[in-house]
């Protein structure tokens, strides 16, 4: 590996990668792949803003040390807006001084095991100072004209202020609903006939919207990602720098699709007629209306909906991977938001992303939700939303499936990692194997607390409060995704979805339906492949969503469904739709006499998509799917039974899992986030000869005792906390190692009850006065008035005593309301640390005496420092561009916020068996 970078890196092998691009001869470029195979994946990344890109060597080398360290695996270099005060550290982007940082960080992070990706571009969407106004995002807007008969027309009226750079396209006239002729707009308008008619006007305008969160150098014009010139001389940027030298960069990264507004390019029509086979002026009037109320509007639309939808996947999506394969790097990308089949779109893509945004209850107990977030603005982050870029990347044969994770999971400086853990598990049971923090703004080392911040919350970097205790988080991930990413998918089901059922109707969205992470949960989830979704998981059914243009590439080996990414499924399923293309059907009766096993819910849809020559398509859609049944909701478990389809009994206990396959049987990561089980029977439905489980919390395996009791089906005796996970492999071979801990079942439990000592270690802005207490409460109500403006960890010290029955017994410690994070020792013995709900550690036998020593270091949130700096009116919110907000995106202030409970709250208890 050595030997290859520095053949690589000589200037000769530099010549010959750059003769080798002109050529089009991509056999060099390999060589960055084989520079990024050391590369960790299984540890979690994160977002790295660049403030400004005011960064220096020095700090960058001492920042990825602190990363490095801490558990992480790479980072991702998002350049945004800077710092006031910094103004002369500006660096413009891709100026050669930025490359030279570039450069040094991918050199220094190799150095270490860390991984650098970058966003092609500043803040987000795609755009900058090299978008001119032609080639940024376009909209179109019809000005509808009634012209009564016998009416002389000479030229159009204005049209409004707001439509600013407008220009006329085209104009079209009809009498009534039908189609009269097109007028020629480079003629001076002279309309007269002898009916009422209507024209209508099709303009195109720029939607004016620049790059959000800009980097100095960068500010500008949002893309037009619909216009294959423009995406190509978009990436002609690119190319001129990594040409010259191919940095040290993994992936290439495309944010979440936040074109607002942008429905229409210049050569819209002439696409349109290509993809769709007429011409779309016949129709303005369809275009011109808000809503779809017969079968023609609807129709039109649906052609309209369709051909954004292709032209995001071939002249945007599907480039954009092209392009970074020159350069042998992988594209990550966020598809959600784009009016478009996400699902085809993350196919495309080599690690499609998703985005764990918002806050949520847990069954855990003592897990907390920000009071403040708004599930109304914002929606609910669900499992139905991360599966689709997992679905994408199961039927595409794509091995990472990243989440954008932590997006404002809670207010700056008030989350806790025991919030963190829940919605990683949630993501990991979803199918992700590759988590990316949001975030870690970079920070000089020197500046003052709280730092450099980005204007949305998490905060992972070293100012956070939890700092000290994220390298246990990153463990935790490292071993998770190790194992996940190591496995290959094992669902059952292919779930179609409908897509022609929503485009079937006007956009609620500039005309437009973009699937957005905020909005799916409470539309797509609520619609009959929602509720299908909902009702397969709900009964133990494995599945992934798969698309039309999925299903015409499917083929069939003995009965089992395979895609082109080589997962194999047990049959396909349609939740009731209407629509269906005829391609579609036609594979699917392909499909059925290979002997796929293929289900419709209730009713065959009834008729083809889109406009053009839909009678005759519709009559040979209804003859294709003639043999096909459609399945009665009651008889869902039997028609999938008899097709061998496994059914899951874990979801009976409402315990979230993913079932994946390796080389030595079944694997299973299940996470009680419901909190409805914690001890007994349960089943999994695979064959083992042996079965391991592992704790990848405290890094513990052992062998558990079974039962086969049928066929793929086997039975044994499972406990599970709520907040707790676990892996469990179901081994086709036997094999021999220590025995898994029997369950731990609390028949009795004692207060440890007593007089505690608590000291003040260290923490800012001041050190409180230490005092004693018999009740505990938070720390923030001491006697010492400073104590509620304090954040850092104070020490708890118990001398508690047990009669003789109790001494050396197998116990477990429940801290109760822990407020965070703690290390805890017991008559001189460390416990480790204790972060993750429930907050419970285990007693070693033996450990308890007579006489014991309880010492608990508890470190709390920062929100309390923060809510002193802002009382004190200290200047640190100093940043550009939107400054720092709330997590309702209202001005940041703490002053007025109550002293949030910090410490031991109690109550502390010995749990015996």
């Amino acid at each position: 590996m050595k030997f290859l970078h520095r053949m690589f890196k000589s200037s000769i092998m530099q010549w010959l990668f750059r003769k080798a691009l002109k050529a089009q001869l991509f056999l060099l470029i390999l060589f960055p792949v084989f520079l990024f195979a050391q590369v960790n994946t299984a540890k979690p990344w994160a977002y790295w803003w660049w403030m400004g890109s005011a960064v220096n060597k020095a700090d960058i080398r001492k920042n990825l040390e602190d990363f490095s360290a801490a558990g992480f695996g790479g980072m991702h270099i998002i350049p945004i807006y800077g710092v006031k005060g910094q103004e002369a550290n500006f660096i413009p982007y891709l100026s050669p001084q930025w490359l030279e940082m570039l450069d040094y960080t991918c050199i220094e992070a190799k150095k270490l095991g860390l991984g650098i990706d970058m966003t092609l571009g500043t803040g987000w969407p795609y755009g900058g100072s090299q978008v001119k106004a032609e080639t940024a995002a376009q909209a179109f807007q019809i000005q509808t004209i009634v012209v009564k008969a016998n009416e002389t027309l000479s030229q159009l009226p204005p049209v409004p202020d707001k439509w600013k750079g407008a220009r006329l396209v085209a104009v079209s006239a009809y009498a009534g609903t039908g189609f009269i002729q097109k007028l020629d707009i480079n003629k001076p308008i002279s309309w007269l006939n002898g009916a009422d008619c209507t024209l209508y006007a099709l303009y195109q305008l720029p939607t004016g919207q620049k790059v959000k969160r800009a980097a100095p150098g960068a500010e500008g014009w949002v893309l037009d990602h619909f216009n294959a010139s423009a995406v190509k001389s978009y990436f002609q940027t690119f190319s001129s720098v990594f040409t010259k030298k191919n940095y040290g960069v993994r992936a290439f990264y495309n944010d979440s699709y936040e074109v607002y507004g942008a429905n229409w390019t210049t050569s819209f029509l002439q696409r349109f007629q290509q993809l769709r086979g007429y011409d779309l002026l016949n129709h303005l009037d369809v275009l011109a209306r808000d809503t779809a109320s017969n079968d023609r509007e609807k129709r039109i639309w649906s052609d309209y909906h369709e051909t954004l939808s292709d032209i995001l996947l071939e002249d945007f999506t599907k480039p954009l991977n092209n392009f970074a394969h020159q350069y042998g790097k992988i594209v990550r990308n966020e598809s959600h938001g784009a009016p478009a089949n996400l699902l085809d779109l993350y196919a495309a893509s080599d690690a499609p992303e998703t985005e764990f945004f918002g806050s949520k209850p847990y069954g855990i107990p003592d897990y907390r939700v920000d009071p403040d977030y708004e599930v109304k603005r914002f929606g609910e982050p669900d499992a139905f939303v991360v599966k689709w870029a997992s679905s994408a990347a199961h039927v595409a044969g794509r091995k990472m499936v990243s989440c954008e994770t932590a997006t404002w999971l809670g207010n700056h400086f008030k989350v806790a990692l025991s919030q963190v853990k829940p919605i990683v598990d949630e993501c990991l049971v979803s199918g992700v194997n590759h988590i990316f923090y949001h975030g870690v703004p970079y920070s000089p080392p020197g500046a003052e607390f709280p730092g450099w911040l980005f204007y949305a919350s998490t905060n992972f970097n070293q100012q956070s409060h939890f700092w000290p205790f994220l390298p246990h988080l990153n463990a935790y991930i490292e071993r998770s995704q190790k194992r996940l990413q190591a496995a290959k998918p094992d669902n059952d089901v292919l779930l179609y979805f409908p897509i022609y059922d929503v485009w079937h109707t006007a956009g609620r969205k500039s005309k437009t339906h973009p699937m957005e992470v905020h909005s799916m949960v409470h539309e797509v989830k609520d619609s009959p492949f929602g509720r299908m979704a909902t009702l397969l998981s709900a009964q133990g059914y494995t599945l992934d969503f798969i698309s039309d243009r999925q299903i015409q590439g499917l083929k069939v080996e003995n009965g089992t469904i395979v895609t082109t990414g080589g997962a194999r499924y047990k049959s396909l399923v349609f939740p009731v739709c209407e629509y269906l293309p005829l391609a579609t059907a036609q594979a699917l009766q392909r499909l059925k006499a290979a002997g796929a096993r293929i289900f419709f819910d209730t009713k065959l849809p009834r008729t083809v998509n889109g406009w053009s020559g839909f009678a005759e398509r519709q009559k040979a859609m209804q003859a294709l799917l003639a043999d096909f049944k459609p399945t009665l909701p009651n008889y869902w478990n039997m028609v999938l039974s008899n097709s061998g389809v496994r059914r899951e009994f874990l979801a009976e206990k409402r315990l979230s899992f993913i079932r994946k396959k390796t080389d030595q049987g079944t694997l299973y990561f299940i996470s009680n986030l419901v909190g409805q089980f914690k001890q007994g029977t349960v089943r999994l439905a695979c064959n083992a000869q042996t079965l391991k489980l592992y704790d990848p919390l405290h890094n513990r395996e052992g062998i558990q005792p079974f039962k086969t009791i049928g066929p793929n089906l086997i039975e044994f005796n499972l406990q599970l906390a709520p907040g707790e996970s676990v892996f469990i492999e179901a081994l086709n071979k036997v094999e021999t190692s220590a025995a898994w801990p029997q369950a731990f079942i609390a028949n009795s439990f004692r207060d440890l009850l007593g007089e505690w000592q608590i000291e003040f270690l260290e923490g800012k802005p001041f050190v409180p006065k230490a005092y004693t207490t018999e009740a505990l409460e938070s720390w923030t109500l001491a006697p010492d008035s400073l104590s509620q403006y304090f954040s850092g960890t104070a020490r708890y010290t118990l001398r508690f005593y047990l009669p003789n029955d109790q001494v050396g017994q197998v116990t477990r410690l429940d801290l109760g309301d822990l407020r965070e994070m703690a290390t805890v020792k017991l008559n001189g013995q460390d416990l480790g640390a204790v972060w993750a709900l429930p907050f419970v550690v285990d007693v070693p036998t033996g450990l308890l005496q007579k006489e014991n020593t309880l010492i608990i270091e508890v470190t709390n949130l920062s929100a309390n420092r923060v809510r002193y700096l802002d009382r004190q009116g200290t200047p640190w919110r100093k940043f550009y561009d939107i400054n720092i907000v709330d997590i309702r995106y209202q001005p940041f202030d703490a002053s007025k916020w109550e002293p949030v409970p910090s410490g031991l709250l109690g109550p502390v208890k010995l749990l015996f068996k």
